[in-house]
């Protein structure tokens, strides 16, 4: 089905919660689905979501305010594609501060995109706060709560959210080596996964995958071509 291209950011207040791995599951979930994304990875000079998208990602260092122009200005002048924002914790607060500074969010409603933010409230009735703050900000299109049952969260569960199911160590070892594609894993290559904890895998893609399919309706429902 046919939607608007959208800017989708991954963020949260706290670190080591798995943004980088949901962003990962967004690119190849919008990859299998037949879109073209472009990855902005802003965790500088690591780069970790650059790691599985070389080709498709550009590094923007958010700490500097070269790296935040490079950021809004890659999107507002590259219309017409999905963009993946990879956002490292320390950089979460600049960067919606400096999107109000800049309209940036009403910028990309005249350009033609949707935005969505993903956010993972982490275990702690700050990171609620946070995300309560986040879920009414001006020109977000879709809040997306996620919660994280590696780290668990504080987002009440009679609410719904995206949820990331627990990730054994083993495997989140196997699918972090940069050469393993979670896409090619989806389209039947184990890549050398040891057959035990191929199906784990797989419940655990199939989960977060059928969650993010789930938004496509509300995606569809912004396009007013359809």
């Amino acid at each position: 089905m046919a939607t608007s291209p959208t800017v989708h950011i991954v963020c949260s207040d706290q670190h080591r919660n798995g943004k980088t791995l949901l962003a990962r599951v967004l690119v190849d979930f919008l990859m299998l689905d037949g879109r073209d994304p472009f990855c902005i990875d802003t965790d500088a000079p690591d780069g970790p979501l650059r790691t599985f998208f070389p080709g498709r990602t550009a590094l923007a260092d958010f700490a500097a305010i070269q790296g935040q122009m490079k950021l809004f200005d890659t999107i507002l002048a590259s219309p017409g594609r999905d963009y993946v924002i990879d956002l490292p914790a320390r950089h979460t607060e600049r960067f919606f501060q400096t999107a109000r500074d800049l309209d940036f969010f009403a910028e990309c409603h005249k350009t033609g995109f949707r935005v969505f933010v993903f956010y993972i409230v982490d275990n702690s009735f700050t990171s609620l706060k946070a995300a309560y703050a986040l879920q009414r900000e001006p020109g977000v299109d879709l809040f997306v709560p996620v919660r994280n049952m590696l780290v668990r969260s504080h987002w009440p569960e009679h609410e719904g959210a995206l949820t990331i199911p627990f990730l054994a160590a083993p495997i989140a070892s196997a699918i972090s080596n940069r050469r393993f594609s979670l896409r090619e894993f989806v389209n039947g290559d184990p890549q050398g996964l040891a057959p035990d904890l191929v199906r784990e895998l797989q419940t655990f893609l199939y989960e977060v995958l059928n969650s993010l399919n789930g938004l496509e309706p509300v995606r569809a429902l912004d396009n007013p071509h359809h």
